[in-house]
């Protein structure tokens, strides 16, 4: 297990939120020093569908990242998506995370007349699609044959603002895991919260060594978590949730085990003045 050499990050994740509160949850926020907002991506679901959103929300705000959890990948092209992805870079500075998954729920793809394929061919599909995204970002046209996935003398240009977006994997088997490390700027739990410490270094371990093997750094690629957050006198289980000295004594146990990024899911009702306290009793002391 290798320490992370990023600097400590804190995200939030949309969940719950009506459409009228993203904006000005979105701006606290960027106050309260979180770097990203998350959306999901489940079109079958009573929910906005999470590209769109994305994008209203990053051209209405300054500083805060937009990425999802997670963009799956058999919804959409990958070539359309390198572009759609360079475009909302390109219009917002560099301020889109593009965080990725194979697609984990078949009733969600079957519904929409999708075919939802086997683990091993959504794995190749999702390789295949980010082999496509990130040969249309560095190069001038680009050819690729996958197993469903395939450009001829494509091209996207405007390029993305340094040359290429940043591609975080949902990840929880083997080979997922082992793809992160050899392709992906960061890994994302799937699956919601460790069980344990021992679960959470054993993925972890899986990651580190398919970057090993593609002869990467894996201690610069990021590593996110998914949970709950909530600041206050309550101790809860799951995430980050209880008094500033209990989140930071849980944020340290973490960051020694590897983790550089937590995405905290609030629940909606005073969620500004949660981030705000939020914000001023841990976010400041982590980056202190």
């Amino acid at each position: 297990m290798v320490k992370s050499k990023n600097p400590i990050w804190f995200g939030i994740n949309s969940r719950g939120l009506a459409y009228e509160r993203l904006v000005p949850v979105a701006k606290a926020a960027e106050a309260a020093g979180f770097v990203s907002m998350a959306f999901a991506d489940r079109p079958p679901e009573d929910n906005l569908e999470g590209w769109t959103v994305a994008t209203a929300v990053a051209v209405q705000t300054e500083k805060i990242i937009v990425t999802h959890s997670t963009l799956n990948v058999p919804y959409r092209n990958p070539a359309l998506v390198a572009k759609m992805a360079a475009t909302l870079d390109f219009i917002t500075g560099g301020r889109l995370l593009l965080t990725l998954g194979a697609g984990g729920q078949e009733s969600h793809t079957t519904a929409y007349g999708m075919s939802y394929g086997t683990p091993g061919e959504r794995y190749q599909d999702l390789k295949d699609a980010i082999a496509i995204m990130h040969g249309l970002w560095k190069n001038d046209t680009f050819d690729y044959q996958g197993r469903r996935y395939n450009v001829q003398s494509a091209s996207v240009d405007p390029k993305p603002v340094n040359g290429t977006v940043p591609i975080v994997i949902g990840a929880a088997g083997p080979r997922m895991l082992r793809l992160t490390g050899a392709v992906a700027d960061g890994w994302i739990k799937n699956m919601g919260w460790p069980e344990s410490s021992e679960q959470y270094t054993g993925l972890l371990t899986q990651m580190e060594e398919g970057a090993e093997k593609a002869g990467r750094d894996p201690a610069v690629i990021r590593r996110v978590l998914n949970g709950a957050g909530y600041i206050g006198n309550e101790s809860r289980a799951g995430g980050l949730q209880g008094t500033a000295e209990q989140i930071l004594q849980t944020v340290d146990e973490y960051v020694e085990l590897g983790v550089d990024y937590f995405q905290l899911a609030f629940a909606p009702e005073g969620v500004e003045e949660q981030l705000q306290q939020f914000g001023e009793e841990v976010i400041a002391r982590v980056n202190r």
